[in-house]
Formats: C-alpha cells, structure tokens, sequence
C-alpha cells in the first residue's frame, strides 16, 4: 500500500512539474525564432504580405520571424506541413483564401482540414486582384479584351497565368470567364512569382494578380492594367475601370492571415493575435501595405475562424460552378 501511495505521489509531483514546465514555457513565448511557412515561392502576393507582417512582428516580439517559402499544389504542400507541425508557436502559416477556402473543394486530397486542423490567429491583409496584360497586346480595356478573346480559335483563347490551380488568379479568371463569356485559356504555374515571370516575358497574355505583385509592375510600365476586381475603384488607381464596369457582378477579394497547428496554447495564440494588432496598428506598417496595394485587417481569433467556416461553403460553389476540380 505505501508503494502505492508513494507512486501516485511521484506521479502527481511529475504531472505538476509537467504542467509547471509547460506554464512557464508559454509564460516566456517566445523565447527563440518562429518559422513562418508561407506556402507560394518567392515573388507572389502571399509572400509580400509574409515578409511585411512578419518584420513587424519579430520587432515586437523580439524573436526572429523567419519567412519559410513552401510552394506546390495552389499553396496545398506548405499548407499540410504547417498543420503536422508541433503545436508550439514557434510554427505559423500564412494561410489565404486559396490554401484555406478553396484547396479543399478543388482538390481530391489537401492533406489537411482547413478548420480542425488549425487555430486561426487573426486576419491580416485583403486585397482586390489586377487584370493586367502584356503591353503588345492590342487592348485598351476589358470590352476589347473580351472581344479579341472571341476571335481566337475555341480550342486556344487567350492565355492567363495563375499561382496554380484553385488560387486567387485562377479562379478570378475562371469567375471572368463564366460571368463574360471570353475564351480564356488557363496556364497554371507554381506560385504567382513565376507566372508573373512568364507575364512579364511575353509568354502569356494576361494575368488576374493581387494588387502587391501585380501593382508595381503596372506603374512601372511593364504591363498595362484594364480593371480591378473590387466592386469600387480604387482610390490609389482611380483612372482603372472596376471589371464589374463591364462584366457586371464580377467580384473578388483576396484575404490573409496567420494560422497555427491545432492544439497551440490559447495563451500563445492571444500573444500573437495582439502582436497582429500592434503590427497592423503601426504607421509603417500600413505605409508598406498601402504601398503595395492592401489593406491591413485585424480580427479576433473566433471572428477570423468563423470567416474561414463561412468562405469554404461559399468557395465550393463557385468551383462546383465553373467546374474546376484537380486530382
């Protein structure tokens, strides 16, 4: 009897250390680099936004934030690994409407749950995407864009690249294509920096990109902007017609935000949903995004995680519609 007292006391005193160790860890996050996966390649929007929040944030929390680009399958691959990871905090993602709205109802397998897998952190950004295309072509506006598209061959049609299958500029142009009726050909890449690259070479015709990668190109004159995908002109670009100005009812917003893996500390997430706050609080900060072309959104963790239950339903629908699906 007194051995077995003896050891449920041993084992209370270990559980006590246990529950000790892992109070003081979360007490003193964080205490080393965090790893923020951000599941595109270098170049695109996704990665814009990552590396402007994340500088913000490490200067915050006084730790490292170091951008981890892992691209493939629309943002699927760098997704899952973020959703396998230890539930520490010391591992984020920078989800998006393709990685957590989208992916699962294009794909036949994600390798993850958008929502059971993950605990939402806060909104960050949101932005309108760009119809941008290469300067030769001959169009000045969206209406002669969709004229010229009608003149090409039914199995051709004008190329648009995107980041990949089931991202924002796939589906903006899908979205264009039903609402329109232009005949559009889809050339998807592994992420919106390498589509850009071929935009910018010549090598495809058009492109529907988020303001951060599409933007600074169109000023620079490398590209000729026809519309933006917000229902309102944007006050930066005010000469630049809304699509909807001509394909009524055309409409696409692109958010994202910070996710970690499932089983994180509630402690560590209310730490980081209030340095997102901070972050997005800062004069700099929304100098570089205004720069850039976004809007800077902070948002509860149970109001950033209802978001995402309300975009999958929605998303599935326009993909059951426009009937984009990937194996």
């Amino acid at each position: 009897m007194k051995k077995l007292i003896a050891l449920a006391s041993a084992l209370g005193i270990a559980g006590m250390l246990a529950l000790g160790t892992a109070a003081a860890q979360t007490t003193d996050y964080p205490n080393k680099p965090i790893r923020l996966i951000t599941p595109f390649p270098p170049g695109g929007g996704t990665d814009v936004v990552a590396r402007i929040i994340g500088e913000k944030l490490a200067e915050l929390l006084a730790q490292p934030v170091v951008i981890d680009n892992r691209g493939g399958a629309g943002g699927s691959l760098g997704t899952e690994q973020a959703a396998r990871a230890p539930a520490d905090g010391y591992t984020l993602v920078l989800g998006s409407t393709a990685t957590h709205a989208v992916n699962p109802s294009l794909y036949s397998k994600v390798g993850y749950d958008p929502i059971t897998d993950f605990v939402a952190i806060s909104q960050v950004a949101s932005t309108s995407l760009l119809l941008v295309v290469r300067p030769t072509l001959p169009v000045k506006n969206v209406a002669e864009l969709i004229a010229l598209s009608k003149t090409m061959p039914a199995a051709a049609g004008l190329t648009y690249a995107s980041a990949g299958p089931g991202s924002a500029q796939h589906l903006g142009g899908e979205l264009f294509k039903s609402l329109s009726g232009a005949n559009l050909l889809h050339i998807p890449y592994r992420g919106a920096g390498p589509a850009m690259a071929d935009l910018l070479a010549g090598h495809v015709d058009m492109m529907f990109d988020t303001m951060p990668s599409a933007m600074p190109q169109a000023r620079s004159g490398k590209l000729r902007m026809l519309g933006i995908s917000s229902l309102a002109r944007a006050a930066d670009l005010p000469a630049v017609a809304t699509i909807a100005e001509t394909v009524p009812h055309y409409e696409l917003v692109s958010w994202w935000g910070l996710f970690a893996p499932k089983g994180t500390p509630p402690a560590v997430v209310e730490r980081l949903n209030g340095a997102v706050k901070r972050a997005l609080a800062s004069r700099d900060l929304q100098d570089k995004f205004k720069a850039a072309g976004i809007d800077g959104n902070w948002s509860s963790s149970a109001d950033f995680a209802a978001l995402v239950r309300a975009e999958v339903p929605k998303w599935r629908k326009v993909i059951e519609q426009s009937g984009a699906k990937v194996d």
